[in-house]
């Protein structure tokens, strides 16, 4: 269980967040963490239940906890609602209890409208310098701060493949060119794996441990092998993502609005999805954003960045009940 100390200024995180977004116009607002349908993300699994009707007693219908605020925030853009955030609970299964993870955690998202990822760097730079200035204070730990508030590295992944994991003259899209990359490293390919599963290999055991831990770093354009929502152009997509004390943090995509892109989307998903624990419905409710204006969407894991502020190690740190 938290200390006073580092509950009292969890909640000034959060009161901070939710000043930072009121004092630039955005509106709060709130979502649904018990939905029919979600986006069939493979790589997530979720929580399930049964929706219990008096009225209709034999007609019981699954529902789910949501892994995250994305549908029904798409939902609100294409109506016109303009620059909005939402901060709350979220929810995904078969995740390891680690020093990082929870199956239940605080998300942060926010989506500015006629923008795209990259003028979102500077947002969020912008996001983490104010908190240092409002948050730091008398609070075991709060040297995290000067971490955190530090001016943002960015580089590019393949910049990150070729610092981090020395992997000279790599360029996403080159066919053939993980396993080389693979080859390298002295990685040994299954016959299964696919670039995905490499790219994902690489990234985490020779990239991320080694990124530095004392200011904030962007890494941008994933490669497109990745399937996401976000914009692509070529062999990469209009996607970063956000490291603070070697932890991820944020992830931002561009995002895809074109109605094909959206359908394939949710088509390729939906069958990856097939072999979950707990398959479920799409979110065909998605289709709606081709309507919307475009604009950059930006998910934040709240607990990670307490953590970071606090030079904490463990999740468990920084939550009331681990």
């Amino acid at each position: 269980m938290l200390s006073v100390e580092v509950a009292r200024f969890r909640a000034r995180v959060l009161s901070a967040l939710r000043a930072f977004f009121d004092e630039r116009g955005y509106l709060e607002v709130d979502t649904p963490v018990l939905a029919a349908e979600l986006i069939p993300e493979a790589h997530i699994e979720v929580f399930a239940t049964e929706l219990i009707d008096p009225q209709e007693p034999e007609a019981g219908a699954e529902r789910y906890l949501v892994p995250s605020p994305e549908v029904w925030m798409k939902r609100l853009l294409a109506r016109g609602y303009g620059n909005i955030y939402c901060l709350g609970k979220v929810f995904r299964n078969s995740e390891s209890r680690s020093r990082m993870h929870r199956p239940e955690f605080t998300m942060l998202e926010w989506y500015t409208v006629e923008a795209d990822a990259y003028s979102q760097e500077a947002l969020a730079g912008e996001l983490l310098a104010c908190l240092c200035d409002r948050l730091c204070g008398p609070v075991p730990g709060a040297e995290g701060c000067r971490a955190v508030g530090a001016p943002v590295e960015r580089l590019t992944v393949a910049e990150s493949f070729a610092r981090y994991a020395r992997i000279e003259g790599f360029r996403f899209g080159e066919p053939g060119g993980l396993r080389r990359a693979a080859a390298q490293l002295g990685l040994r390919v299954g016959p299964q794996e696919t670039d995905e599963d490499l790219f994902q290999r690489i990234l985490l055991t020779h990239v991320e441990p080694r990124l530095p831990t004392d200011r904030p770093v962007i890494l941008a354009d994933y490669p497109s092998l990745v399937p996401t929502l976000a914009r692509v152009r070529g062999a990469t997509c209009e996607r970063w993502e956000l490291y603070l004390a070697g932890m991820e943090i944020a992830n931002c995509y561009t995002e895809e609005r074109d109605p094909a892109r959206l359908t394939e989307f949710l088509t390729h998903e939906s069958e990856r999805k097939r072999d979950a624990r707990v398959p479920h419905p799409p979110a065909e409710s998605l289709l709606e954003f081709a309507a919307a204006p475009e604009c950059s969407g930006v998910a934040l894991g709240v607990d990670r960045l307490v953590m970071a502020l606090l030079s904490l190690r463990d999740i468990a740190g920084v939550i009331h009940f681990p």
